[in-house]
């Protein structure tokens, strides 16, 4: 049966995250269109095409021009798709938000990971740019400067000099692009621009423009390798977006933001390249590209010089200091908050969330990034290089993002409720995929360094998250994810229960705990009755077996139904049940299997003969790859009435995320009262009891989102002081490990909790990591 597109998803709004340790207020929405816009200013116009406009020119002559032209094509595409994206979900964060909404929270922390990396390299770009125009400055001066030696050393130390400084005052609030550098420099950018113009009229045109002759002076691989380089200098209209969070009404004027900004960098760019590469000239220069190679840092600074003599000079470096400075404020703004959005989801370390109490600025996540971009900037030799690793960076991030907005446009069915609407859809994602993708492999053919330096922090990054990231990381966001069944819809995975059925009592709540594992639009239950009988059964055994069964799938059916998730009915014959469960669970390839416990199972421990586990669950658990879920609860329990929930915790789990979706769909369903606890000896030290009590903490924070209780208790009998405190709750969750060795779990520990507990007991377990990461199961 063919099933039918999804409707249109409304506007989407996550949760909120969980509140950040340390006092201080979430950033709020101060920024206009005119702030927002500033920040998109800041970050393109100036600083990237007077650091790396003569890398630009020495490649391709004065078709740099065509290459600035392309880039900015690119960089539209680019933008509409952003804008949709930062519309569909106006949150901090920017391409890592996307990613977590659109793949997973491992491909997440990979794009936020090499986000805030380009950030950081394009900070470093800046800071090194504005130190080479300030050293060019000094030289003018004071020409014995040029000769001393100190030139290696003040570079560096200007450039750190920069970062500090403009990493202190964002941690004093300041969010905007720095409003007053952008209207000196825009005003620069004109003199600069109207002078040349009005020389190109003066000497006429034929004169003027003949440099331009021949365009291609290097060919169509200069144009491409130019773009390759200097794709950094579009660099920043993406920064609107990464602050969406802070932006009033971001519907509208994040997309106008970002647009301006772009359109700004263009009208200045194209002009100030036809009059560098035409009449910026001096006597004897015998073409654009060899004046480039000779002045690759300065080159704008000297071509000015050729139409205004000195006061040329002195306005580009002005410029220049502004755009640099601007350009470095605005990349360490973004890199703080792709670090804080990562931080709150736990896909960085938690400590990176913390707010200053007076100005509600991220203070250590703007340290974070200004501490790696000073290291960066003594490691990194040069600005072509640091241009060229910046430019692939973006490129790839910017290509996962047109496939994010394509993705989420197809999967959503439609356009999100309130979305900006990128045109020709899907052309303008398609195209602009393919064109990123192109430059990212080119880049890595023509600078093989910066795919290496890509590599390398990649590497790094995936070690980290691997070791300490992803356990807390991964249970967060399986908390959102249960709380919020969009998520699995735009991430286009569809979780599966594999339910089996025999008693119609215990059906419906069954049901109700399978869409909790399943949830509506994106999950499918599977309803399975095992007809127990051998081939020589007797008609009137299947008969009976075949009537209790079907009363049993009918009650869960109607749940299901009411549920709104899909559900599917399947009827087997097997003399071994367990067996058959393992096989269709198997062959279906569920992502749970959820069974009832109607009677308690039996206190043995250990193995049969055969050396494997002795309980028929154990055993079952034991070839299941999936989840498994056991529920021991009477005929009425209903999940959507539960309201208070108790969590014994002890250490480190396999089970963390499955508990976590739980706990996410809970919270939907209207859960009041959420408590973790857990239970020391009596003579367990001051020490175990204050760690205890920090990782209950971290649970609460995590899982529950900051709506919960953490306590721990001292008692010689464990099992019996969680029965005590079950008192008065609704369901009591308790994860256990996967028998490992052939030894059993279910046995006396679950017999007598599931005898003595006062309330219905939901038990979890997920398959054994490969880390090898145990637990117990309180």
């Amino acid at each position: 049966m063919e099933t039918p597109p999804p409707a249109p998803l409304p506007h989407v709004t996550e949760p909120p995250a969980p509140a950040p340790p340390g006092p201080g207020p979430t950033p709020e929405r101060p920024l206009g269109f005119v702030a927002a816009a500033g920040i998109g200013v800041a970050a393109i116009v100036g600083g990237g095409i007077f650091v790396l406009g003569g890398v630009a020119v020495a490649e391709a002559g004065p078709s740099a021009i065509l290459a600035f032209a392309l880039n900015g094509v690119i960089a539209l595409l680019t933008a509409m798709a952003f804008a949709e994206l930062a519309t569909t979900f106006p949150e901090n964060g920017g391409q890592y938000v996307y990613a977590r909404r659109t793949f997973s929270v491992q491909a997440a922390f990979g794009v936020g990971w090499i986000m805030t990396f380009a950030h950081v390299v394009a900070a470093v770009l800046y800071a090194l740019g504005f130190a080479v125009y300030a050293v060019a400055a000094a030289e003018a001066i004071v020409p014995a400067f040029a000769g001393s030696g100190l030139v290696g050393l003040v570079t560096p130390a200007l450039a750190l000099l920069a970062t500090a400084v403009y990493g202190w005052r964002l941690t004093r609030g300041v969010a905007a692009g720095g409003q007053w550098e952008n209207v000196g420099k825009l005003v620069v950018f004109g003199v600069l621009i109207a002078a040349g113009l009005a020389t190109v009229v003066q000497r006429g045109p034929a004169e003027a423009l003949a440099p331009l002759s021949p365009f291609l002076e290097r060919g169509a691989t200069g144009v491409v390798a130019a773009m390759g380089f200097t794709f950094i200098t579009m660099q920043g209209f993406e920064l609107i977006a990464g602050v969406a969070g802070e932006v009033r009404d971001p519907r509208k004027n994040v997309p106008r933001a970002m647009f301006a900004s772009l359109g700004v960098a263009l009208a200045v760019y194209l002009p100030l390249l036809l009059v560098v590469t035409t009449v910026g000239l001096p006597e004897g220069a015998t073409s654009p590209a060899q004046l480039a190679r000779d002045n690759p840092e300065t080159l704008f600074a000297v071509a000015a010089s050729a139409y205004l003599g000195s006061f040329g000079f002195w306005l580009v470096i002005v410029a220049a200091l502004l755009s640099t400075l601007t350009a470095l404020q605005a990349n360490l703004l973004a890199g703080s908050r792709v670090a804080l959005a990562m931080a709150r989801h736990r896909t960085l370390p938690r400590g990176l969330a913390r707010m200053d109490a007076r100005t509600g600025a991220p203070i250590m996540a703007i340290g974070f990034v200004c501490l790696s971009a000073a290291l960066l900037i003594l490691a990194i030799p040069d600005l072509a290089a640091a241009g060229a690793a910046a430019s692939l960076i973006f490129l790839l991030t910017f290509a996962i993002t047109h496939y994010s907005a394509w993705q989420v446009r197809k999967r959503a069915g439609g356009l999100v409720s309130g979305a900006w609407a990128s045109p020709f859809f899907p052309l303008v994602p398609l195209v602009g995929m393919a064109a990123c993708g192109l430059m990212v492999l080119f880049q890595v053919v023509t600078v093989p360094s910066a795919a290496l330096l890509l590599v390398a922090w990649a590497g790094f990054g995936a070690f980290v998250y691997a070791t300490f990231l992803s356990g807390r990381a991964e249970a967060l966001d399986a908390a959102v994810s249960g709380g919020d069944p969009q998520f699995g819809r735009l991430r286009g995975r569809r979780r599966s229960v594999l339910v089996p059925l025999a008693n119609p009592a215990s059906a419906g709540g069954l049901a109700s705990v399978a869409g909790a594992l399943a949830p509506p639009q994106v999950g499918r239950i599977l309803l399975h009755q095992v007809v127990v009988a051998g081939i020589d059964a007797d008609e009137a055994h299947i008969r009976k077996a075949m009537q209790e069964g079907s009363a049993a799938l009918s009650n869960a059916l109607v749940r299901t139904r009411a549920e709104g998730v899909e559900t599917e009915l399947l009827l087997t014959v097997s003399e071994t049940p367990w067996d058959e469960i393992a096989r269709v669970a198997r062959a279906e390839e569920v992502s749970s299997v959820l069974l009832g416990l109607a009677q308690t199972p039996d206190g043995g421990e250990g193995a049969d003969e055969a050396g494997r586990p002795a309980h028929p669950i154990d055993r079952l658990m034991e070839r299941l790859p999936s989840d498994v879920a056991l529920l021991h609860a009477g005929a009425d329990f209903d999940l959507d009435r539960v309201r208070r929930v108790l969590i014994p915790l002890s250490g480190h789990n396999d089970h963390d995320r499955l508990r976590a979706r739980v706990i996410g769909t809970l919270a939907r369903k209207g859960l009041e009262h959420l408590s973790f606890v857990h239970v020391l000896a009596p003579d367990a030290p001051p020490e175990a009891e204050r760690r205890a009590l920090a990782a209950l903490q971290t649970y609460v924070g995590d899982e529950a989102r900051g709506r919960g209780e953490a306590h721990v208790a001292r008692a010689a009998d464990a099992i019996g002081e969680i029965v005590k405190r079950a008192a008065g709750y609704d369901l009591l969750v308790l994860g256990i490990t996967r028998p490992r060795g052939g030894k059993s779990r279910m046995g006396a520990l679950l017999a007598r909790m599931v005898r003595e507990a006062p309330c219905p007991v939901l038990i979890i377990s997920h398959p054994p990591l490969l880390r090898g990461r145990g637990g117990r199961p309180f």
